[in-house]
């Protein structure tokens, strides 16, 4: 095969070709062979609207044929972006009002460490430049985002600079708590443990503490009652930055527009992609606290430029795309209609949380998962996908964790169906019957109010 494939084993995609999608209808996509799939998964966690949002394809195409391309470098930019960049001021939490736009969530990573790098540099405290991240997160697949990775898979033969990031624990209560610990007080030993860590490090040599509002890539982590106020407490003491990764969480997935006011989360900076577009164009972006912004600014200005940028940082047709993006999540009131959706959702999780071999359920928003017991439970997920697979549906597989994440026009008749196939191919693979059992039409749980 010519293409080099992203996570795929290379000498597998030679002797057998990958899947190839020709067609896209709302939540649903067409393989090469005329199989159609509903997506529960939104493809990368991401297609928010879709797989062909003609609102979306009509303002690419309006703004292609104003301005195709223009860059923001040297004074330079485009009428578009900028007022992308003033529209998302006004939807972030408060405090973050300066916007650097890139293409990629791993270019959005890479930023965000460089700018913290730079503004702990701005503030002469050379040397405070390494990162704390989490145990089990992913942060992308670039040279810093690899490292910060907390998935061996990302380092495993590449040179990545494991020696700049400093590593703690994941926030999984069900694999981590000790008996008879409370979310409260697992949240608060993992504070300790994280403060005991920098102290030990040294707190001069950090810059910043990155983390996801909740984990996806590691495996759908819900973060604890009271973990991200402890840790905030601890990062306010050792003066370390907070850079919230929303690539997943952002607009809407967790019920609130930002993961970050979900779950009480007063971050530095912010990386938002994925849904940002829709996915339906390569964007990404970093929101900037006011103090960073300016003390970062003061610097540029005694060095005579800031030294960073990317050719299709801003680009216009993705900056067209995200605005009707944020239009359509706004007459959708994506809050609430999340939140509403949410419900029914983890209604129907709750209801297979005692199939046979199922470990545990949860949920936030529209972002969701099974796992399942220890002993067997990477080969009973891979069943599980197969089977769902069988019956036209996609999930994905992250270890013993099958992991639910359905765009946002997903119907209240696909989130029951969804709910559906996952109990009938929870039950088909533990008994080992793999005929095809009818799927039942019927609600998997009742409406929520």
């Amino acid at each position: 095969m010519a293409q080099i494939y992203p996570f795929t084993n290379p000498q597998f995609a030679d002797n057998q070709r990958p899947t190839q999608f020709v067609d896209g209808d709302g939540c649903y996509v067409t393989d090469a062979n005329g199989n159609r799939y509903f997506d529960a998964v939104s493809g990368l966690w991401s297609a928010s609207l879709g797989f062909n949002p003609s609102r979306l394809a009509d303002a690419a195409g309006k703004q292609m044929t104003k301005l195709a391309f223009y860059h923001s470098f040297m004074g330079r930019t485009c009428e578009v972006t900028d007022r992308l960049a003033a529209r998302l001021v006004e939807k972030l939490p408060d405090c973050l009002d300066h916007i650097f736009f890139g293409t990629s969530g791993s270019e959005a990573v890479d930023t965000a460490v460089k700018f913290a790098g730079y503004y702990q540099n701005a503030l002469g405290r050379h040397g405070k430049s390494r990162i704390i991240a989490r145990e089990r997160g992913y942060h992308g697949s670039g040279i810093a985002s690899a490292a910060l990775s907390g998935l061996t898979y990302c380092h495993e033969g590449f040179d990545v600079p494991l020696d700049a990031v400093v590593r703690t624990g994941c926030p999984n209560f069900l694999h981590f708590a000790e008996p008879g610990e409370s979310e409260s007080r697992f949240s608060k030993r993992m504070a300790v443990e994280l403060d005991e860590l920098i102290r030990a490090e040294g707190p001069e040599t950090i810059a910043a503490f990155i983390g996801e509002p909740a984990m996806g890539s590691g495996g759908v982590i819900i973060p604890p009652d009271g973990y991200w106020p402890e840790v905030q407490n601890v990062l306010a003491r050792h003066d370390i930055l907070l850079i919230a990764d929303e690539i997943i969480t952002g607009f809407g997935r967790t019920g609130s527009w930002f993961g970050c006011e979900t779950f009480q989360i007063e971050p530095d900076m912010i990386t938002l992609a994925k849904q940002l577009t829709a996915s339906v164009f390569p964007m990404s972006a970093v929101a900037v606290r006011t103090e960073v912004y300016e003390t970062m600014s003061g610097f540029a200005n005694d060095l005579g430029v800031f030294g960073h940028g990317f050719t299709y940082g801003g680009h216009p047709v993705g900056a067209a795309i995200a605005l009707e993006a944020l239009a359509i999540y706004e007459e959708m009131n994506l809050p609430v209609f999340v939140k509403d959706m949410g419900e029914r959702f983890a209604l129907g999780l709750r209801g297979l949380a005692r199939l046979p071999g199922v470990r545990d359920v949860r949920s936030v928003g529209l972002m969701g998962a099974l796992e399942f017991e220890a002993d067997d439970g990477a080969a009973r997920c891979q069943a599980v996908l197969d089977r769902a697979k069988r019956e036209g549906m996609l999930f994905r597989k992250i270890d013993d964790v099958l992991a639910i994440c359905p765009p946002y026009i997903a119907t209240e008749d696909d989130i029951d169906r969804v709910i559906e196939v996952l109990r009938v191919s929870v039950n088909a693979t533990a008994s080992n019957n793999e005929s095809r059992d009818p799927i039942d039409s019927r609600p998997a749980a009742p409406r929520a109010s």
